[in-house]
């Protein structure tokens, strides 16, 4: 479960002075021996509170991280830096970076406890009620290993969130923000060069199994709730952990949606809204009323209905994603997930 908390103003200074350990030319436990000259411009040895470990230069990012598996070492550098890149392009072409992405990516879950009291200090507790994988903190990622797949797939959600918040110059509404975080999510490991992913936004078969789940037990949410809520204003209902899940199934449908569906009828205006977001024009966009609701919220349907076609309405988008639902998780179309193919266009 990947779940985003709200965003903690963090400098680089802090996280050297509190987090780490001033570092000593040791040579680490595990010496990654992939060819990944070609991503990373710097390796350093690097430890943490004595724990020895690498400090990996990318053009990009920057990651430190304590692991001794091999194939984390191997991969990490890679993943990261060409999570930067889909970034900016797969959806529209969005600008570079403004600063170095900072990665931190801890072997144990005490490192990573360790770590996140010494940053958060009253918070704390929020993040490390976190049950597995990680969290973002402005343009930081603090995370340790979940596993061979979800370290990198946590990795890739809240990179995209590391990476918006570097570079964005106007924040996003939360459903296009966690929408196309959980869209980045999908890929599949190269079979050419087994080190390197191919990001494939239709390979997210979590996303897809809850989708489908909540489609048969017809508790799926109408598009006005997911414009208007955010993901912590479902943890705390009844239903909890479930619902949640849901709303980020259905937000990830919801960007594959105006991505693709109706024939591309709404491709342009998820394309501006994003350009307008990181360029700095979106606020200015809105009437007062919705402007209001967002610098409170940042939700509300005249998000995303300002950029649609004019005469547009809610009620009419809701039964056009609706039906976008019913066919994407017919019969199916689990194996065309599987694959990272569009079960839409077959």
């Amino acid at each position: 479960m990947i779940i985003r908390l709200v965003a903690l103003g963090l400098s680089f200074a802090a996280l050297a002075g509190c987090g780490s350990a001033p570092v000593r030319q040791i040579k680490p436990a595990t010496n990654p021996s992939a060819d990944i000259g070609r991503f990373v411009a710097d390796r350093q040895p690097w430890t943490f509170k004595g724990d020895r470990g690498w400090a990996f230069y990318t053009p990009n990012s920057i990651i430190r991280t304590t692991s001794t598996d091999r194939k984390i070492l191997e991969r990490l550098p890679p993943f990261v830096e060409l999570s930067i890149l889909h970034y900016q392009s797969d959806i529209t072409r969005l600008p570079r970076p403004a600063e170095p992405i900072e990665t931190y990516f801890f072997d144990t879950r005490n490192q990573w406890e360790t770590l996140t009291r010494s940053l958060m200090g009253d918070r704390a507790g929020i993040y490390l009620s976190i049950e597995r994988g990680g969290y973002s903190a402005k343009q930081i990622g603090v995370f340790y290993d979940i596993g061979p797949k979800d370290s990198f797939v946590i990795c890739a959600h809240e990179g995209w969130h590391q990476y918006s918040h570097s570079t964005f110059k106007d924040p996003m509404p939360v459903w296009l923000d966690e929408g196309v975080a959980c869209m980045m999510e999908g890929f599949r490991w190269d079979d050419q060069f087994p080190d390197h992913p191919r990001f494939m936004a239709w390979a997210n078969t979590e996303r897809f199994d809850q989708l489908r789940s909540a489609y048969n037990s017809e508790t799926l949410m109408p598009i006005h709730s997911l414009l208007s809520l955010r993901p912590q204003d479902l943890m705390g209902s009844s239903t909890g952990q479930p619902t949640a899940l849901t709303y980020y199934a259905q937000v990830w449908a919801l960007i594959h949606f105006l991505n693709e569906g109706q024939g591309g009828r709404y491709k342009a205006s998820l394309d501006a809204l994003l350009s307008d977001t990181a360029l700095g024009n979106f606020r200015s966009k809105l009437d007062l009323p919705a402007l209001r609701q967002f610098n409170t919220r940042r939700t509300g349907p005249a998000t995303l209905l300002t950029y649609l076609p004019e005469g547009t309405t809610l009620g009419q988008l809701d039964l056009e994603y609706q039906r976008f639902i019913t066919q994407l998780v017919r019969v199916g179309s689990r194996n065309r997930i599987v694959m990272g193919k569009s079960p839409i266009a077959r």
